[in-house]
């Protein structure tokens, strides 16, 4: 996604809510527009049958497990690794409304949080177009809005091309000084960019912050990674998870399907033997983690909305009692 530069602030100048100066919607509004409307039904199918296939084949190649699935281990990754990164997720999206001079409430942000990684899914717009309208919503244009969301996509991919690569670099160098001098040239294009978004004197505090919060992603993702290869007795060291990591930032980008599903196990059985994983490992280690996601955040999902409907029927006015007769 292409950096613009932001609107001058100023009252009726071009974009302040994404149209050109003719009043015909703008390139990045009709994106938008576009991006907002529902992913067909049958992309979704697609994806699925996709998925099941990809999964299938890679078990019917697994070696044969003959101890039992430690079941501790998928509960540690299920009911510990999905809520930080949730949380981390959270922290994302308030950085990203500070970025923009935006402060929505806790719950909001969580909200958008869940809801957005939830939708991502189902055949309606997922986490970036969720973000993206509450944003507009309140009150942020729409080119700063997009350009946020290219910074922080590209420091999440570089964050994990960093650590991934670093992982690998003595075990596997020429993967990983390619991916570690992809990352390394990834997050210096991102750090300008937001260097250019932000005011002076809070640039190197933003920068630490979302860096740290995509180091976090990216560590957590590799450890609930680590955890399911483990929970199957699967031989999967740490460095080996945080390099796969990089199969699902990048499917994450390309986008065409609903969260890379079927995509980013594909990926991820192709990058595995490039780190010493056997291919049907890696697409089988990758297919239950995005299973135990999936469950966790459907939970999370469910709660969400029945905070926000008590929140909704709290803030509704009562009927005002009739006048007593006579």
């Amino acid at each position: 996604m292409a950096f613009v530069e932001p609107e001058p602030d100023v009252p009726g100048a071009a974009g302040d809510d994404g149209d050109g100066a003719d009043g015909s919607p703008s390139f990045l509004r009709r994106i938008l527009a576009a991006r907002d409307k529902p992913r067909s039904p049958w992309l979704l199918i697609f994806a699925v049958v996709l998925f099941v296939g990809f999964t299938l084949v890679a078990f019917r190649a697994l070696p044969p497990i003959e101890q039992p699935i430690r079941w501790e281990l998928i509960l540690i990754a299920g009911l510990v690794c999905v809520p930080v990164i949730t949380a981390l997720n959270a922290l994302e999206y308030r950085a990203m409304a500070h970025f923009a001079d935006h402060h929505p409430p806790a719950l909001e942000i969580i909200q958008v949080s869940i809801m957005g990684s939830a939708a991502n899914l189902l055949p309606i717009p997922g986490a970036v177009v969720v973000r993206l309208a509450n944003l507009h919503k309140g009150g942020v244009k729409v080119t700063r809005g997009l350009n946020l969301t290219a910074i922080i996509g590209i420091t999440w991919v570089g964050s994990a091309c960093v650590l991934g690569g670093a992982a690998q670099l003595l075990s596997h160098p020429d993967f990983g000084g390619a991916a570690l001098a992809l990352g390394i040239s990834l997050m210096t294009v991102s750090l300008i960019l937001l260097s250019r978004t932000l005011p002076p004197g809070t640039r190197a505090r933003g920068a630490v912050e979302l860096v740290a919060i995509e180091a976090g992603f990216v560590t957590m993702q590799a450890l609930r990674l680590f955890l399911v290869a483990a929970a199957l007795r699967f031989d999967v060291s740490f460095a080996q998870a945080t390099a796969l990591v990089i199969a699902a930032v990048s499917a994450a980008a390309i986008g065409f399907l609903p969260a890379g599903l079927g995509v980013r196990e594909g990926i991820a059985a192709i990058l595995s033997p490039i780190v010493g994983i056997p291919a049907a490992v890696g697409l089988v280690i990758t297919a239950v983690d995005r299973v135990i996601n999936l469950v966790v955040l459907s939970v999370f999902a469910g709660i969400v909305t029945l905070l926000t409907r008590k929140q909704r029927g709290a803030g509704r006015p009562q009927p005002a009692e009739p006048a007593p007769s006579g």
